[in-house]
């Protein structure tokens, strides 16, 4: 058993019944299962940082491809970070997870989601939420490092040996799947059922053309964006003058895209002055610096990190992309 549900084991923990969580319970009573590395764990992350939530994070070596061992898979079976831990209930999905933190915490804690009264600017924190979860971020990650012509120069974490570790993930976890599958009988379908989205995933990763249709959605993404944030005060965020789900989103987003040098395609050097002034203005916000890796961490994920059979790329990419680029589309063309 890992150390870390040897840890949980020992923890007095009661059941919770679907009772609000109030703002001053232990930090022992909610854990976090992510990676600082992962995009989906990242947002969570920084909502949690937002509303004050004290918790405790519990690392998974994506690296290694800890989401699959035995033991995380009794949590969830499907193998993804991020999942909540809160007493004995269990919250898998970073959308999931977003939700549950506003509706069941304590009022006490910061809004996230009903953050006006005004109706209009409430739909307008939904549709931006929507639009901006349901890009693929794992396959725009990804197919950048199998078509590094189409961006600039990557940063930290992405520089070029980490790229090359992640991209040979990739072309074998299909593979790697299918046998955690057979040795894993209680998660053997969804296992299987994401060895054959991957393999669909891949040939969109492989193939320059589909990937460069990923990033015009992207692209178009961005434009609602930009006009967006022409129409707000020069202090507001992407919705009202409060911070809300939707910057969460957008923020962990621009800073995926810096990372893999798609910078100047969408929005530096003038293409996009306000997404530009955004994602300066969302990089000093005390949520973000907590959440977003600083480089001695970077420096030590690289030293310490020895992938034997590396299958993180799997789980960087979400199961529903094709649906989710469907949705896309149908909202943009709205």
């Amino acid at each position: 058993m890992h150390y870390i549900q040897r840890y949980l084991d020992k923890l007095q923990i009661s059941k919770m019944n679907n009772i609000p969580i109030s703002n001053g319970y232990n930090k022992t009573n909610i854990f976090l299962y992510c990676n600082y590395y992962s995009f989906y764990s990242q947002k969570v992350l920084m909502a949690l940082y937002e509303k004050n939530i004290e918790f405790e994070p519990l690392v998974i070596d994506i690296t290694k491809g800890e989401q699959y061992s035995p033991w995380f898979l009794e949590i969830n079976p499907r193998g993804e970070i991020p999942v909540l831990k809160v007493n004995n209930s269990i919250i898998p999905d970073s959308t999931r997870i977003l939700d549950y933190l506003e509706l069941y915490l304590d009022q006490e804690t910061t809004p996230l989601v009903e953050v006006s009264q005004d109706n209009k600017v409430l739909s307008n924190i939904n549709k931006f939420r929507d639009l901006i979860e349901a890009l693929p971020a794992g396959l725009i990650t990804v197919g950048s490092f199998f078509h590094p012509h189409l961006g600039g120069t990557p940063k930290l974490p992405f520089i070029l040996p980490v790229r090359e570790v992640l991209k040979t993930g990739d072309l074998s976890s299909s593979k790697n799947l299918r046998k955690l599958a057979e040795e894993n009988p209680k998660a053997r379908d969804v296992l299987l059922y994401k060895a054959e989205i991957q393999d669909r995933k891949h040939e969109i990763l492989t193939s320059e053309e589909e990937y460069l249709k990923v990033l015009n959605i992207v692209n178009e993404v961005l434009s609602h964006v930009e006009e967006q944030l022409k129409q707000q005060n020069e202090d507001n965020w992407l919705c009202c003058e409060k911070f809300t789900i939707a910057d969460i989103s957008l923020a962990v987003l621009l800073q995926r895209l810096w990372e893999l040098g798609l910078e100047n395609r969408f929005w530096a050097e003038g293409k996009r002055p306000y997404i530009e002034n955004y994602f300066h203005r969302v990089k000093q916000r005390e949520s973000f610096k907590k959440t977003i890796p600083n480089l001695p961490v970077h420096i030590k994920m690289i030293i310490t990190s020895q992938p034997r059979e590396y299958v993180a790329a799997a789980g960087l990419v979400s199961v529903g992309v094709v649906l989710a680029l469907a949705y896309v589309f149908k909202k943009l063309i709205r």
